[in-house]
C-alpha cells in the first residue's frame, strides 16, 4: 500500500469505520466473543491457552491484511467509476 493509501485507510478505519459497526449484531457477536475468550481462558492450561493466544494473534492479524486488501479493492473500484 502506497503512503497515501496508508493514511487513507488509517482515516477510514479511525474515523468512519465506527459507525458501521454500531449494530446490535456486532454488538452481540463482540461481547459473545468476549465471553468465550474468558471461558476458555478458565478452561485452558497455561500451555494451552499460550497457544490459543498466538492463534488469536495471527487470526487477527490475518483479518487486519483481510481489511486492508478489501480497502484497497473498494478504492480501486472507486477510481474506474465515472
Amino acid at each position: 500500500m502506497t503512503d497515501l493509501m496508508q493514511v487513507l485507510y488509517e482515516y477510514a478505519k479511525e474515523e468512519l469505520l465506527p459507525s458501521y459497526l454500531s449494530s446490535p449484531e456486532y454488538r452481540e457477536v463482540s461481547h459473545l466473543t468476549a465471553r468465550l475468550s474468558r471461558r476458555l481462558r478458565d478452561l485452558l492450561s497455561g500451555d494451552s491457552w499460550d497457544t490459543l493466544e498466538k492463534y488469536e494473534d495471527a487470526a487477527a492479524q490475518l483479518h487486519s491484511l483481510e481489511l486492508e486488501a478489501a480497502f484497497q479493492a473498494a478504492f480501486s473500484l472507486a477510481r474506474e467509476l465515472p
